[in-house]
């Protein structure tokens, strides 16, 4: 089986599992990097320990945070034992409630540009108004050529002969 490519191997177990058989276990190579004969030289042959090494013990385990812990929490308490795994998830949701109730994480900020409602219109100001008095003239010229405009039209219209109709 140690010939057998990937694919060939996925393909019998996979038949094995719907044939029924339970796939056999595969052996685990025992893969040793190679030793060169300089290395084997440096290395002693065997070093009394005199000397034990300290066995770090478990962390003693601390208890699963409560609503009671959740009310003592301010803006610098620390979070973290409120987010691990296992705390209930009302209590969670609670440290996490007054965690973002803190105005610090109420700040907008300046990215969001399309914020504002631009379908409102915003009134002009009376000094803006009066700043727009230049404009007054143009808009009135403008409504003097209109008519003249439509005069041009009409006589042009009236100077074309009619189009006679082919039968």
């Amino acid at each position: 089986m140690a010939e057998e490519g990937f694919l060939r191997r996925w393909a019998r177990r996979k038949s094995e599992v719907l044939e029924g058989r339970a796939p056999l276990p595969e052996p685990v190579p025992d893969v040793q990097p190679p030793v060169s004969p300089a290395a084997t030289a440096l290395v002693p042959e065997a070093v009394p320990q005199t000397a034990a090494v300290p066995v770090a013990e478990p962390a003693p385990e601390r208890p699963m945070p409560t609503m009671d812990d959740v009310a003592t929490l301010d803006k610098d308490s620390d979070f973290s034992a409120f987010v691990a795994r296992g705390v209930d998830q009302a209590v969670r949701r609670s440290a996490l409630k007054k965690l973002f109730a803190d105005p610090h994480f109420n700040v907008m900020d300046k990215l969001d540009v399309y914020i504002d409602d631009y379908t409102k219109p915003s009134p002009m100001s009376e000094s803006m108004l009066a700043s727009l008095e230049h404009a007054k003239s143009v808009f009135a010229k403008m409504l003097e050529d209109e008519p003249e405009a439509a005069e041009k039209q009409a006589q042009s219209q009236a100077q074309q002969p009619p189009e006679q109709e082919t039968q």
